[in-house]
């Protein structure tokens, strides 16, 4: 870990260190002013630990080598998520710091589901193009994730679940580019890392479009209207942008990759809580754009 830090450099992790710690402060000033959101946090530490879990490439050898590698796993997860639950024990929130950690610690007990081997898929299109989607997809579940956000949304309609629904989605998205595919899967397009590139980011951003409309139409036919709705579609875009970029700027490293579009939801989320945080979210997308072409384009021996 200390080896891959030290490849992310001393300046990146100083402004994601300052990220974090500003994320943290608009978080504390959150709870603050609303104590319900405490409980939105042990949900969400438990599905960040499961996205994380899901994607462990040791679990096979875990198994093997020591049966009981849960009960560690969930001390492991429990100590990643300390910020989060020490801050609710600050804030007097017991109840919710423990059902934080108890959360957390079942995370290596959900089984994860394994696709069936035995039966063969058929190429397609668009299987070979949006390999990142189907996986994803099929990994994490996220037909009955959308089919449920979607029946939420209608449900609520008049209220701004339509609007967390979608900004929600745009964050997960995210997940289905957190795993960088081998390299003969990058090279096979030979005109070049920019068009490489823009063929990644136009296809993530047409189907994120696809998967985002009735959300969208929700968003605007309730009381956000088509300001609030076209301006969280834009959000979202961006989003999903920033995320592919991330993918490819510390390409191949899985771990860098995570760590940058960690940085990425940060960055994505302060705007929406203060938007004096907008120029930074800019600053961050063109550095992303330089970073991912400068990285991707070796491989073309540009």
């Amino acid at each position: 870990m200390g080896r891959l830090l030290a490849e992310v450099g001393w300046l990146r992790l100083l402004l994601l260190g300052a990220l974090a710690v500003v994320a943290m402060g608009k978080v504390l000033e959150l709870l603050l002013a609303r104590p319900t959101l405490q409980w939105a946090w042990p949900v969400a530490g438990a599905l960040v630990c499961w996205s994380g879990h899901r994607q462990r490439a040791d679990l096979v050898f875990l198994q093997t080598a020591s049966p009981e590698f849960r009960q560690w796993l969930s001390v492991e997860y429990v100590l990643w998520l300390l910020p989060f639950w020490g801050m609710l024990l600050g804030l007097g929130h017991f109840a919710a710091a423990l059902a934080m950690v108890g959360a957390t610690a079942l995370v290596p007990y959900v089984p994860l589901w394994q696709p069936a081997t035995a039966v063969r898929q058929r190429r397609s299109v668009f299987r070979s193009e949006a390999f990142e989607w189907v996986s994803g997809f099929r990994q994490t579940g996220a037909w009955g994730l959308w089919s449920a956000g979607l029946t939420g949304a209608l449900w609520q309609h008049t209220t701004v679940v339509p609007a967390v629904v979608l900004g929600g989605w745009s964050l997960f998205i995210t997940a289905c580019y957190a795993t960088p595919e081998p390299l003969p899967m990058v090279t096979i397009y030979g005109r070049g890392a920019a068009r490489f590139r823009w063929r990644k980011l136009g296809l993530a951003v047409g189907l994120y479009l696809l998967t985002a409309a009735p959300f969208f139409a929700l968003v605007v036919a309730g009381s956000a209207g088509w300001a609030g709705g076209v301006g969280l579609l834009v959000w979202g875009i961006l989003v999903i942008l920033m995320g592919v970029m991330a993918k490819y700027a510390f390409y191949p490293q899985p771990t860098l990759v995570r760590l940058t579009q960690g940085g990425v939801v940060l960055v994505a989320v302060l705007p929406l809580l203060n938007a004096a945080y907008a120029p930074i979210s800019v600053a961050v997308f063109l550095g992303l754009i330089w970073k991912s072409h400068q990285q991707i384009k070796i491989y073309w021996h540009a």
